[in-house]
């Protein structure tokens, strides 16, 4: 390194720092001081409004069907009240609330589709009951209730009848709402 170039480097160094000292700051004086915001309470959500369900005590529903009907169509009804047992089971599975009522409403058509076919359909007759239920037809489903305890009284129907009514003992989470009601029309 020669002593020229030794030179003006220290020229260069020199009046670059020169430079720098003779600088302001960037944006002037010291900063001013911030104001911390005023804390603002939240907005005070509105209160959800409570849905109250009311249930249905009267039923208007006909059950009987044709009364014309001499043979009972026993295979038919069991086959029916199948396609029930299938609606109610995917309305347990749908999200949309609207999907759940239509597939309550069709398990019910096909229950008193079958019921029409076999009017002494035990098992139709109880699933009716708790799909009455769900849709709170309290006095359609104690009306179905109080039939299934009908059928107890002829010995024919009495074996397949008993076990429904004992399935409802038996199931404490079915018709909850009015539970001792729905053992009295049952007959227990």
């Amino acid at each position: 390194m020669g002593r020229g170039s030794l030179a003006l480097r220290l020229v260069l160094i020199g009046a670059f720092g020169a430079g720098v000292a003779a600088c302001q700051p960037l944006y002037g004086g010291k900063p001013e001081r911030l104001v911390a915001p005023q804390k603002k309470k939240p907005p005070k959500e509105a209160e959800e409004a409570v849905v109250v369900i009311k249930e249905v005590d009267e039923c208007t529903a006909d059950f009987r069907g044709d009364a014309r009907l001499a043979h009972p169509q026993t295979s038919a009804s069991n086959a029916i009240a199948s396609e029930g047992d299938s609606a109610l089971a995917s309305s347990d599975k749908a999200t949309d609330i609207q999907a759940r009522v239509g597939l309550i409403r069709e398990s019910i058509d096909k229950y008193r589709n079958a019921l029409i076919k076999d009017p002494y359909n035990a098992e139709a007759t109880l699933k009716l009951a708790l799909a009455y239920d769900r849709v709170y037809r309290k006095g359609c489903a104690i009306a179905m209730l109080k039939r299934l305890a009908a059928l107890t009284t002829n010995p024919k129907y009495a074996v397949k009848a008993n076990p429904q009514i004992d399935s409802i003992t038996d199931n404490g989470a079915w018709f909850k709402r009015y539970r001792k009601d729905a053992l009295a029309a049952a007959g227990r």
